[in-house]
């Protein structure tokens, strides 16, 4: 018995099983018949390598037709990207650069092939483009690594050109007009017809502006060539749906350049059920035609017929790649018992592996913009899979007021959430749980990262996704089979264009919340709650034990305490050099600072508050002016060895904002260490008059 007896999951790896067994998809035939869809869209593990190795056999198959795969590769994507970044910071620049990089590369790869076309080259205007065939690197060289190198010969002179120049001149040197009209002409000359696929787009790929706008650029590149060459050229790139929707957000072009050229694959029930009859019957040399036939042929007991086929497909996100992955498993751990059928043990033996590698991708796919995901989940183990809303919020509200959370992103993120309603919308978002509706009668799954269209009410109902029932041991439920049959196809969402927006969004509120507040009296106690939710997020698992604190001095004051559990430099620096184990954060509703705040201030510091505190204002710079706060800072620091920092609104303000970001949510320990260094070495340096 073969280890993959149903065939590889890797259609590179699987031509003979994939040739044999291959089901023609509505899709499939779709791209046969017409062109007008050049942008072939699906999730990781549909099967779009499959598609281009069939469709490029079917091709092939043409006479005097010519198929190029081109795939980057993944080493010289990353190489490519400082030279893209030449084109500057704003994102319609960067991604027109890359369209004229890839359109030039794939111009030089047809006629590469048609300048060694033993026939072809004859019809070849050699002469016009002898320059350009002769900078270009040999057919062995990846694509991506011979237009990285022709970047560079072009864009490293003078550093200092502007990014608009750098596009303009980079069309003056790849004179594609030029290099169009050779093509059409030796093409239209020789009768021939070229085939293009791009695959494996995502090889390399950052979900940042750059790496999004290096993918939509080749993708643009594609739907010109289609235009601007007709049938000479066929073209088609094969895109994965996250990269896909983060183009779709960033593009302002997107719905009049892209939407209409786009072909979205789908799998349901019934194309999977082909698949796999197909492969059943070519890997054990079957000769049964009926489908259910061959299916109840190599099953039994309760997986018997469409209903048993249906009944594993629970365990899967209705992917290819996942019921391969199942059924192979399973045919290997019966032919260990000498069975040539598979019963449902085989398939519960198997599922509990792949549920659990569902709920890693799931937190892998979303770690840099949901952190807490993965804690959010780790709460329904061990529970039955549906619940009211109301119920999941009293299961989610244990992590919100957690003290034990000791990572700093985790941390950071659940202090953002409003409620668990608003957790219970993003575990939706993701695909993790699914809301019933009562038009359809079934629980629907949505996967595309948005924020929901439908209303969470208390007593609306909730079903954790199938897929992830064995991972997480959830108890058995009343649910039937029949009732998560709605699953939207969505799955493969890369979150960083839209989980992270709402991770914006939360962060953006908290900012315009600062901005509506009044500056004095009348906004003190909003400004002390501001403060006090800030610190929390700025300094999460550095401080613990925030909370506002009664100030001895005004009845209707309140300064912020926090325990420093010296966990980085700053902090492990403000306990070793100030024995600061209690920290305080004095509030002041207010720009201006005099002697009686820093009198105040140092009042508190003594025992455990040691020598160091801070002051919070509403000051849009955290520099001393020479004549005024300085004097009062030197004060305390040479009278009472006393150091007392200013931390304005400002400050922290521009904190969270970077925090938008979840690769900068440490910035703000980094700039506190520097800023207790300019004390030091600046304001409080004896030469400092």
């Amino acid at each position: 018995m073969k280890g993959n007896v149903l065939g590889d999951i890797r259609a590179e790896h699987d031509s003979k099983m994939l040739e044999a067994s291959f089901w023609q998809t509505t899709d499939y035939k779709a791209l046969l018949e017409s062109y007008d869809r050049c942008i072939i869209v699906g999730r990781r593990g549909t099967g779009k390598s499959a598609l281009v190795h069939m469709l490029s056999k079917h091709w092939n198959s043409k006479p005097r037709t010519y198929v190029m795969t081109i795939s980057p590769i993944e080493e010289q994507i990353i190489g490519l990207r400082d030279i893209i970044a030449l084109f500057g910071d704003n994102y319609l620049h960067i991604k027109a650069g890359s369209k004229l990089a890839w359109r030039y590369a794939i111009y030089m790869e047809i006629l590469t092939e048609i300048a060694g076309h033993y026939k072809m080259k004859n019809d070849l205007d050699y002469k016009s483009i002898e320059k350009h065939l002769l900078s270009w690197g040999p057919k062995r060289q990846n694509i991506s690594s011979k237009i990285r190198k022709k970047l560079l010969s072009i864009l490293e002179g003078d550093k200092e050109v502007k990014p608009a120049t750098r596009i303009s001149d980079l069309s003056d040197s790849f004179e594609l007009d030029l290099l169009e009209e050779v093509i059409s002409e030796a093409i239209e000359k020789s009768n021939h017809q070229f085939v293009i696929f791009a695959d494996r787009l995502d090889e390399g790929y950052t979900p940042d502006d750059l790496g999004i706008a290096i993918v939509d650029g080749f993708i643009q590149s594609i739907i010109d060539i289609k235009q601007n060459l007709n049938e000479a050229v066929i073209a088609f790139a094969f895109v994965r749906d996250n990269i896909h929707r983060a183009i779709s957000k960033m593009d302002p072009d997107f719905t009049r350049n892209i939407e209409g050229q786009v072909l979205r694959l789908h799998w349901d029930e019934y194309n999977l059920f082909n698949l796999v009859c197909n492969r059943i019957r070519v890997a054990f040399n079957s000769t049964i035609e009926n489908n259910t036939r061959v299916w109840n042929a190599y099953t039994a007991n309760e997986l018997q017929s469409t209903t048993g086929f249906k009944e594993t497909l629970k365990l899967t996100l209705y992917r290819p790649r996942d019921i391969l992955v199942l059924l192979n498993d399973a045919f290997l751990r019966a032919a260990t018992y000498e069975r040539t059928k598979i019963v449902i043990e085989d398939i519960e033996s198997t599922a509990n592996t792949i549920s659990q590698n569902r709920l890693n991708d799931l937190h892998k796919e979303y770690e840099n913009v949901f952190p807490a995901l993965d804690l959010f989940t780790s709460l329904f183990s061990n529970k039955r899979p549906d619940f009211t809303v109301s119920e999941a919020s009293k299961i989610i509200s244990q992590a919100l007021v957690s003290q034990s959370i000791t990572d700093k992103m985790k941390l950071q993120d659940v202090l953002l959430f409003d409620g668990s309603i608003q957790v219970i919308q993003r575990l939706y978002s993701v695909g993790f749980f699914g809301l019933y509706n009562n038009q359809s009668s079934s629980f629907v799954f949505c996967h595309d990262g948005k924020e929901p269209d439908r209303e969470f009410t208390l007593d609306s109902k909730l079903l954790l996704h199938p897929c992830y029932w064995l991972a997480l041991s959830v108890r058995e439920s009343d649910i039937s089979a029949d009732s998560a049959d709605d699953i939207h196809d969505e799955y493969d969402i890369e979150v960083s264009s839209v989980s992270e927006e709402q991770r914006k969004q939360r962060i953006g509120s908290l900012l315009q919340e600062l901005n509506n507040i009044p500056e004095g009296i009348e906004g003190a106690v909003d400004f002390e709650a501001w403060a006090l939710k800030t610190i929390k997020i700025l300094f999460a698992t550095n401080l613990t034990n925030i909370e506002l604190h009664s100030n001895k001095n005004g009845l209707q004051q309140r300064d912020i305490i926090a325990t420093n559990l010296a966990d980085t430099p700053v902090w492990k620096r403000i306990l070793t050099d100030y024995q600061s184990r209690q920290v305080v954060f004095e509030i002041k509703n207010y720009k201006t600072l005099g002697s009686a705040e820093y009198r105040q201030v140092n009042s508190y510091l003594f025992k455990d508050y040691g020598r160091l505190a801070f002051i919070i204002n509403r000051d849009h710079s955290e520099n001393l002016e020479k004549h005024k706060e300085l004097v009062w800072v030197k004060e305390l620091y040479d009278n009472h060895n006393k150091l007392v920092i200013k931390l304005p609104s400002k400050f922290l303000e521009r904190h969270l904002s970077k925090m938008r970001s979840p690769q900068k949510h440490d910035e703000v320990n980094k700039q506190l260490s520097k800023l207790i260094d300019q004390y030091i070495r600046t304001y409080l340096n004896n030469k400092c008059k």
